[in-house]
This record gives structure tokens, sequence and C-alpha cells, in this order.
């Protein structure tokens, strides 16, 4: 607790900063309680599972990332993602393609914007509420079974989910290789007003899914707060005079990471002038980085 008392004195410079995340990540209890209901065609899609399987490459390449409503401010950003937000009323559905239409850009992942606030089902096909914003339409869906995957142009398999898209002004970025699906569209781009709309209507392996992200977030001009060895996690927050700049290390090995030369070690007060600190095993350090010293 005495330790704890002091660090928060050594931090209380970073009162009144902000963050600097430009990526937003939808979350929705409302849509978690739909889409896990007995009656959805499969049994296999946990909502907070797909969150987590969007959140964690991101979070892996060091993107600072918010967690929103729907109906949330999203002028901060400049990548939103909505992973199976199948729950979605008409304001909080609207904001989101507006977000596009305006020059954002907009990902959004399979069984979303199926029904309204009241689980009632959109007319005109999948994915409902977005299917004008993502150029598609879903005619059919088909979930896979337990152990069942498919393949994927551009390599990597898929799991859990399916569906039988058609383009309605989007474009194929990649198509299902294995299948009762060959050949047709698993991931499409699209052009929506100024700005650009993706839709994933699978669950690609791991690696796939963390390639496509890295894709459509460098498309979308989104760059890592820092870029750090694996198992370090950093965060930034701003003021007016300097950044402050977060690291913890998850990997228990502790590493060097590059800072600015006039940078500050906060909780200790030492001065880093060799233009890198140094973060032990399993600890945090936080570094002040004057405005323009990087």
């Amino acid at each position: 607790m005495v330790a704890l008392g002091a660090d928060l004195k050594a931090l209380a410079e970073v009162r009144g900063s902000t963050g600097t995340a430009s990526v937003a990540v939808v979350w929705d209890w409302n849509a978690r309680w739909a889409l896990e209901l007995p009656s959805q065609p499969s049994e296999q899609v946990r909502y907070l599972d797909q969150v987590r399987s969007w959140y964690e490459p991101l979070w892996r390449a060091g993107v600072a990332v918010d967690f929103v409503r729907p109906d949330a401010d999203l002028s901060p950003y400049r990548l939103v993602l909505a992973p199976s937000l199948y729950l979605v009323d008409e304001a909080g559905a609207a904001n989101l393609t507006s977000f596009a239409e305006t020059g954002g850009t907009l990902a959004v992942g399979f069984h979303s914007g199926a029904v309204d606030e009241n689980c009632h089902v959109r007319l005109g096909g999948y994915p409902g509420a977005f299917r004008e914003a993502l150029g598609v339409r879903t005619d059919e869906l088909f979930p896979l079974l337990p152990g069942e995957s498919v393949g994927l142009s551009g390599g990597g398999t898929a799991t859990l989910w399916s569906e039988r898209v058609s383009l309605a002004g989007a474009e194929a970025v990649a198509s299902y290789t294995s299948g009762p699906l060959t050949g047709v569209p698993a991931v499409t781009r699209h052009t929506h007003g100024t700005g650009t709309t993706w839709y994933v209507a699978t669950q690609p392996d791991p690696a796939a899914l963390a390639a496509l992200l890295d894709r459509i977030r460098t498309e979308a001009g989104v760059d890592p707060v820092r870029v750090t060895p694996e198992g370090v996690e950093a965060a930034l927050r701003r003021s007016e005079d300097a950044d402050y700049l977060f690291l913890i290390d998850h990997s228990g090995r502790g590493a060097e990471v590059p800072v600015a030369p006039d940078a500050t070690e906060l909780l200790t007060g030492k001065p880093l002038p060799g233009g890198s600190v140094i973060v032990p095993p399993g600890e945090a350090v936080v570094v002040r980085e004057p405005r323009g010293g990087r």
C-alpha cells in the first residue's frame, strides 16, 4: 500500500491527460444476450469469444483500443470494429454506417445487424442493418459443425461460421476454397461514401484473422502506440506538454524499449538520456516524453 501511494504521487502530473486510441471495438450487452439465445443457428458462437478474437491481435500488435457502444461518439477514431453485432437498434446502426460514410473505416463480423432491439428480424436479407453500407447480401447461413473447417484463398482456414454472400457493390478480398461455398466471398471490402467498410463472413484462424486486421488497420492509417518486443504492452496518454508512455512486461523476461532522448521515467524520477528504458521482468514503467521529443 505504501508503494502504491508513492507511485500515485509520482504519477500526479499524468492526471488530466487523455488516451490516444484511434481504434474502437463495439461492445453491447444486449447484442451478447441475443447472440447467445438457444434459438440461434449455432450454439458455438459466443459474443465474448468473438470480441476477444478481434481485440487480441490488435493488443499484440501494440494498437490502442477503446470499447464503445454502438451509439457512442465515433469522431475520435479512424477504425471501428463490430464483431458479430447480431442485435443493434436503428440509431446504433445509423451511427456506425454514418461513421464510414463520412470517411471512417468500419469492419463488421459475421451474423451482424440481423435483428433490432426487440429481436425482430430485419427483412431483406442479411447482414440486415449493415447490408447497404457493406455492399453485400447474404441469403443463407451455413454454420460449421464442431471440428469442421474450410479453406480461404490467400491462405489459412476458417471455422465456426460461413454465409452465402452475394456482392452488391463490394469486392471480394478472400473466398472459400473448400466446402459447399467454394468460390463464394468470405471477406469483402466496399467503398461507402468517403469511407471503407469490410465484412468478415466467417471466423478465420487466428493467424489469418491477425493478418486481415493488420491490413485493415494499416489501410485505415492506424499505427501501433510504439513498436515493442513481444509480450510488452504499451499504452499512451497525452497532455499539452508531454506524452506518457506506459510499458508493462507480460513476458516475464523484461525488455528494452526505445524512448525519446529527453525522456524521464516517472516512477523513479530518473532521466533516460540513452534513448531507451529497461522494463524489468513482470513490472511496469511510465515514461514522460516532452511533446516533440520523438
